[in-house]
């Protein structure tokens, strides 16, 4: 009897802990890395020849560069993430993707 109910406590302290475990971030983390290192390269060298390019890309470079950095703050932070705000960032991850490669294939990268 006392290692059936050895069993079961155990078993309540595991699915105590996985409910409290909140959605995974990993995913979303793995998604900025991949992204930012994307954004990094065309964004240094626009940087080294930013009068070759139009105003205009590097704004759209400094507003994208800044909200990479709020995310990276709050993906790095211990805070919990709800799982539609990581949907929401992975979203404009991949927006931000697809806007690299535009760049790219414009402007020759």
């Amino acid at each position: 009897m006392k290692k059936m109910a050895k069993i079961l406590m155990a078993m309540v302290l595991c699915m105590s802990l996985v409910a409290c475990g909140g959605p995974d971030k990993q995913p979303t983390i793995d998604a900025f890395n991949n992204t930012s290192k994307a954004f990094n390269e065309i964004a240094a060298t626009i940087n080294a020849n930013s009068a070759d390019y139009p105003a205009e890309l590097v704004e759209v470079m400094v507003d994208m560069a800044n909200l990479l950095n709020e995310y990276s703050a709050l993906l790095s932070s211990d805070k919990d993430i709800a799982e539609e705000d990581l949907t929401k960032i992975q979203d404009w991850l991949s927006d931000v993707d697809g806007w690299v490669d535009e760049v790219k294939s414009e402007y020759g990268l």
